[in-house]
């Protein structure tokens, strides 16, 4: 008898834990396959391939499933008061066959980042194209944070398939993490752009360079202004200021972080 109940429990977990794949599954597997979402076309009509043959399992969909159980494709998720960097780091810790350079595995790993960077890719292109045709003008001028997170974890990848030092991965990657943060649409669609050969972003970019300009935030008072009137700080480099006044008031705290992200 307890033997059966044993059996029966460890089927309701597998089942258990089937649904909670499929359900973590469909948070990010439609907008990334182009499929219609909420009756929108969200294709690419133009120069972008067709999306490729996602696995039913493997290390690639499991990483996907893991940060869709973090909340990174939700727009209303709040992620924890930490860098992106870190957060995006916390994410793929657990993942190492993803990331992590092994040269003994190296044509097999570089292909499993590829297929993460391309679906990640393909997901916020996706949401870009289909938000900016449902809200119109008012796109232009608004982020999510979770778009922002999305880009740092490509480019997380992307370094790591570079860089085998982590703190150079750090460094490189909090100075485009606090750029795409500080800025708008503008900038995130010119991440994308650049990396997919699709005519829809590319017009994207064109129309949020002729409506917005390019902006930054200064990490004294948390105030936003065109990128051309702030100074960066010249010890890493990575962080803006208005003035060398905000600049002084945030030196207690910046300094503990200053040349080492």
């Amino acid at each position: 008898m307890p033997s059966r109940k044993k059996a029966q429990g460890r089927r309701n977990r597998a089942r258990k834990e089937a649904t909670r794949t499929a359900e973590l599954r469909s948070l990010w597997e439609p907008m990334a396959l182009c499929r219609r979402i909420n009756h929108v076309a969200v294709p690419c009509e133009h120069t972008l391939t067709s999306p490729p043959e996602i696995p039913q399992e493997g290390p690639v969909v499991s990483f996907m499933n893991h940060i869709a159980g973090e909340g990174i494709f939700d727009k209303a998720s709040l992620f924890p008061n930490e860098s992106l960097v870190v957060t995006c780091i916390r994410m793929l810790a657990p993942f190492p066959v993803v990331w992590k350079k092994d040269y003994e595995r190296a044509q097999s790993q570089d292909d499993e980042r590829a297929l993460a960077i391309d679906l990640l890719l393909r997901f916020l292109r996706n949401v870009l194209v289909c938000d900016s045709a449902i809200e119109g003008e008012n796109w232009f001028h608004q982020s999510t944070l979770n778009e922002v997170m999305i880009c740092c974890m490509i480019y997380l990848l992307e370094l790591f398939g570079r860089y085998s030092a982590l703190a150079m991965v750090r460094r490189k990657a909090c100075k485009m993490g606090n750029k795409l943060l500080g800025g708008n649409r503008r900038d995130i669609v010119k991440f994308v752009a650049k990396r997919l050969p699709c005519t829809c972003l590319k017009g994207l970019h064109r129309a949020a360079r002729r409506k917005v300009e390019k902006e930054g935030l200064c990490l004294g008072c948390y105030k936003r202004f065109p990128r051309s009137e702030l100074f960066v700080c010249t010890g890493c480099m990575c962080v803006h200021y208005c003035s060398r006044e905000c600049q002084r008031s945030d030196w207690s705290r910046h300094k503990k972080h200053c040349g080492d992200p």
